[in-house]
Formats: structure tokens, sequence, C-alpha cells
């Protein structure tokens, strides 16, 4: 039997299909995205620091004892705990330099807590 190449409309809906259930399935929402490898992004802001940071939102439930994370579309109905944490891509070479050869974040730290009181 002759298979039939897909026309692009036929991969339209596949697509759009493949995205909304993905889009049902999510179990974690991205918040923020700070992209300070931009070039737009003034580094005179972060001491000439640059990564690119990513705030998740997680959902959870226990169960029997054990975490179980939830979809988002059902944080609502399930009273699920949330919890955002920051994810950071840095550039290997970037990140020796600026944060551990130069101790960069250990005067991040200092002047946060400064402060932050």
């Amino acid at each position: 039997a002759e298979v039939a190449p897909r026309g692009e409309e036929e991969d339209e809906v596949l697509l759009m299909q493949s995205e909304e259930h993905r889009e049902d399935e999510r179990i974690l929402r991205i918040t923020e995205i700070k992209n300070r490898f931009d070039d737009s992004y003034d580094d005179g802001k972060s001491g000439g620091y640059r990564d690119l940071s990513l705030n998740i939102e997680v959902g959870w439930t226990m169960r029997e004892g054990m975490v179980s994370f939830e979809r988002v579309r059902d944080w609502d109905d399930l009273q699920v705990q949330r919890h955002i944490c920051e994810i950071q891509v840095h550039l290997r070479s970037a990140h020796h330099e600026l944060v551990g050869a130069t101790g960069l974040h250990q005067r991040y730290v200092e002047l946060r807590n400064k402060y932050n009181g």
C-alpha cells in the first residue's frame, strides 16, 4: 500500500493538536524570564554578570507520604501547595571567571544581606 504524503494543512492540525495536548498536561508554569545574555540588557546593573534566569512554578499534593506533581489545570481544584524556584543558565567560562575566580558571588551575598537586613 502506498502512503500519501501529508499536506501542510494536515501538519498544522496535528501540530495544533499536539500543542493543545502538551498545554493541557503541563506540570509547571514559567512565571518570569530574565535574559541577561541579550545585547539590550544593561550589564551595569549587575556588575557585568550575565545569565538566563527562569522562574518556574510547580504545584504538588502529598499522597501516601509521597509528593505528587499536579497538572497546572488541576491546581485550583486540588488546592495544591505551590512553589516558585529559579533556574539559572550560565556560560561555563563566564561563570568560572565572574563567580568563582573573582569572588563576585560572595560580594553579591554580602551586599544582599547588608541591604535586606
